[in-house]
Parts: structure tokens; C-alpha cells; sequence
């Protein structure tokens, strides 16, 4: 009966053994962690990001609207994407907004301007309880309506790995950028993040791009 027991004991301590060092299954959060950061509504024809309000640019100036936080240029913008920009591309063709791909290198000191589907771009937090037109986050030296277009830019973006996902010019890194401003017109006009708008540096936001109609 002893021994009976002691076995039993022993298959239980093998068992609790096994099992503790078994790899776990990643939890339902880790699991989707990187989706969380980007949702793509193909019936709504929209796509969102989260990013944080980089405070810097309040009183420095910048080109670059979103950039996503591990490309070369991640501290560079007025808000500091979330999600990679490569995956974004792929989302805006997911929801059916085609590329323009016609800004090159060659392009940057031209004065040409992006072409593709024109996006209408909001912003929203927690707490403000509607959304507001990306425009009026962003102060300019020269103030023009804004005109965001998938640029696409894939490859270069690939190549590059700057991580920019929104630029206030035209340009042929960015995956969207702003047509209202021609390449290298960044040489001259200064933008900066709206402190009368924008919550304080380190806020979470939500950025939405939706196909304009």
C-alpha cells in the first residue's frame, strides 16, 4: 500500500515538474499587442493608429507628421507612431486606396506634389469625445488646407526604414504626405504641433485615416 502511494506521489511530482517548464501559450494581450496598435475597417474604408504626442515639436519645427517610434526619424515628428509603416501601407491597400508612387529621390527639390487616393486624416484621445481634422493639430508659417495623399512608396520605405507614415510635404519616403505643400517647400515653411490643441507630451492619440469620398 506504501509503495502504491509513493508512486502515486512521485507520477505527481513529474507531472507538476513537466508542466511547469512546459513554454507557455502567449496570453490573449500579448498575442495581439501589435494589432492593437493599428485597425483596419475595410468596410468603413478607414484605418487607425495609435501614436503619442511628442511635445518637441511645440516649439521646434518639423516636417514630419507620424513617424513610426523605431525608424530612423521615430523622434522626429509631432506624433510618435505605434505602429510599423510598412504594415500601414499594406492597410491602406487593404481598405482600397491606391499608391500615386510618383515622388522619387530625384523629386525632393522640384516642387512636384504627391499624387494617390486623398485620405482625410482625424485625430482623437481619450476623454475628448469627438474627432478633429489633423489640420488643426498642426501650426504652419504658411497655412494651406491640407490634402493628404497615399504616396505610397514601399520600396523606398523598405530601404530607408525611416518610419514615416504621415509627412506635411510632399515626399517619397513617406507612405502618406501632404499635397498641399510640394516637395522641398519644407526648406522655407516651418510646422510645428499645435499646443493649443494637442494634449500634453507622452499622450496616447488615435490617428484616422479614411478614404475621402
Amino acid at each position: 500500500m506504501k509503495k502504491t502511494l509513493l508512486l502515486c506521489l512521485a507520477a505527481i511530482l513529474i507531472l507538476t515538474v513537466f508542466v511547469g517548464c512546459a513554454p507557455k501559450s502567449p496570453s490573449a494581450a500579448e498575442a495581439n499587442t501589435s494589432q492593437e496598435t493599428m485597425v483596419t475597417d475595410t468596410s468603413n474604408k478607414e484605418v487607425k493608429i495609435l501614436a503619442e504626442v511628442n511635445g518637441k515639436y511645440f516649439t521646434e519645427s518639423t516636417r514630419h507628421g507620424v513617424v513610426f517610434k523605431d525608424g530612423s526619424n521615430g523622434e522626429k515628428s509631432v506624433l510618435r507612431g505605434l505602429t510599423d509603416e510598412k504594415e500601414f501601407h499594406d492597410a491602406l491597400l487593404a481598405i482600397g486606396a491606391e499608391p500615386g508612387n510618383n515622388v522619387t529621390l530625384d523629386c525632393m527639390t522640384k516642387g512636384v506634389k504627391v499624387e494617390g487616393t486623398k485620405l482625410d486624416v482625424f485625430v482623437t484621445w481619450e476623454g475628448l469625445g469627438k474627432e478633429i481634422p489633423f489640420n488643426d493639430i498642426i501650426t504652419s508659417s504658411e497655412p494651406r488646407p491640407m490634402d493628404i495623399r497615399f504616396g505610397g512608396n514601399l520600396e523606398r520605405a523598405k530601404e530607408k526604414n525611416t518610419g514615416c507614415i504621415l509627412c506635411l510635404d510632399s515626399c517619397a519616403v513617406g507612405i502618406t504626405s501632404n499635397s498641399s505643400y510640394e516637395t522641398g517647400a519644407s526648406k522655407e515653411i516651418k510646422f510645428f504641433g499645435n499646443k493649443e490643441v494637442l494634449p500634453a507630451d507622452g499622450t496616447t492619440v488615435t490617428v484616422i485615416f479614411r478614404i475621402a469620398q
